[in-house]
């Protein structure tokens, strides 16, 4: 027989540019629900206008959705991109209207939880809207004002697994909420979602596989910073020969070929290791924000917080050598644009550099994005236990 829950609804709010991020959350939800239910006794049910939201009529098309959804909801998370959306008459877009009916509510209640993320990501510029895209930064700005705190991501992958902690640390503090005060979010329901089989990983296991692939991580980024050191180390001394040896045909010819094959190399080394960093990446940060969602059986283990304490210090080491890894792709990206356009060989080796080192630093933005967000989970998390 199905356990029964306590069910928390999400509404999620955004213009229509994030539609990858709003399937994204409706995953996680699913997926996650199966350990809240069976650890916390609870479940989070997503409200959206797509499936919440019936024709009807009202003063405009906001007011319908509006009244529909109505004002329960347990947690509001909104997504921005390049759009803030279509004005209302009570508001520069229905998105930011069902932001601040939350805010006014959550200023008088406490509640809903209010959760705001923004794609930092490039935007093809066929689909750009300059005035749209200057109202989600004054929106963004507005922020602070309201003592708000929001979120970055920059790929999919980074919001994921952002959400996956964000989510498991808010479903925690309902849990404690709930056992105290049963009647405080909604009557127990029956969920189907139990009837879904169960992982057969563990907490152990997904602690595990995170350290496993950080260190695959690290690796990856300590190999890049060699090979940045000694591609660095060769191109000086290809200049050094070329300003010691009489400048004739052959001399350049020479140089040409051994600056582009290093080049080329450093190169080759970069796509295997950005591949390496990437996949790693994404299996590393789902497994430890699985793991934070397993932790509440766990608690009496590490009623310290220690654990949580020691996998935040491995995200910050991590933040640290990426940092470093970054300075020294830039460093070499510039040096990579100075170079002068000698040959055909070394335009088209300056041009597969480039266009690694632009890949590769896109992949530490999204990494220490991503970082940073769990680690403000678990800062949370921590938070939350001291109280």
């Amino acid at each position: 027989m199905p356990r029964q829950t306590v069910a928390i609804q999400i509404f999620v709010a955004s213009p229509g540019d994030v539609a990858s991020e709003r399937a994204i959350l409706e995953v996680v939800i699913t997926q996650l629900n199966q350990v809240w239910s069976r650890n916390l006794g609870i479940t989070f049910e997503l409200a959206k206008w797509e499936t919440d939201v019936h024709p009807s009529f009202s003063s405009d098309p906001q007011a319908a959705i509006n009244e529909q959804i109505g004002t329960t909801y347990d947690v509001f998370i909104g997504i921005f991109w390049g759009r803030l959306g279509t004005p209302t008459p009570r508001a520069d877009s229905g998105t930011v209207e069902e932001f601040e009916q939350a805010y006014t509510r959550w200023k008088s209640t406490g509640l809903p939880e209010i959760m705001l993320y923004f794609k930092d990501a490039p935007i093809a510029p066929s689909k750009i809207d300059p005035q749209q895209l200057l109202q989600v930064q004054q929106f963004k700005k507005s922020l602070a004002s309201k003592g708000g705190l929001y979120f970055d991501f920059e790929d999919e992958a980074g919001f994921e697994s952002s959400l996956r902690a964000h989510l498991s640390v808010l479903a925690q503090k309902f849990a404690v909420q709930t056992s105290s005060n049963p009647p405080l979010i909604s009557p127990p329901v029956e969920t189907a979602l139990m009837l879904i089989s169960e992982d057969d990983f563990g907490y152990i296991d997904y602690l595990e596989i995170y350290e496993s692939k950080l260190s695959e991580m690290s690796q990856a980024i300590n190999a890049i910073n060699e090979a940045t050191a000694r591609v660095g180390e060769h191109l000086s001394q290809r200049t050094e020969d070329l300003k010691n040896q009489v400048i004739d045909a052959k001399s350049v010819r020479r140089f040409v070929k051994r600056a582009a094959d290093d080049m080329n190399a450093y190169a080759d080394t970069l796509s295997i290791q950005i591949s390496t960093v990437s996949d790693s990446r994404k299996i590393a940060f789902d497994a430890l924000t699985n793991a934070l969602a397993l932790r509440s059986e766990f608690d009496n283990l590490d009623s310290n917080g220690n654990e949580l304490l020691q996998l935040k210090q491995t995200l910050q080491d991590l933040i640290e050598s990426s940092g470093i890894a970054k300075s020294s792709m830039r460093d070499m990206r510039e040096s990579a644009d100075a170079l002068p356009r000698i040959s055909k060989e070394i335009n088209l080796a300056k041009r597969f550099m480039v266009e690694k080192l632009d890949s590769f630093l896109l992949e530490i933005d999204s990494t220490q994005s991503t970082v940073i967000n769990i680690v403000d989970a678990i800062d949370r998390s921590l938070n939350d236990a001291k109280n």
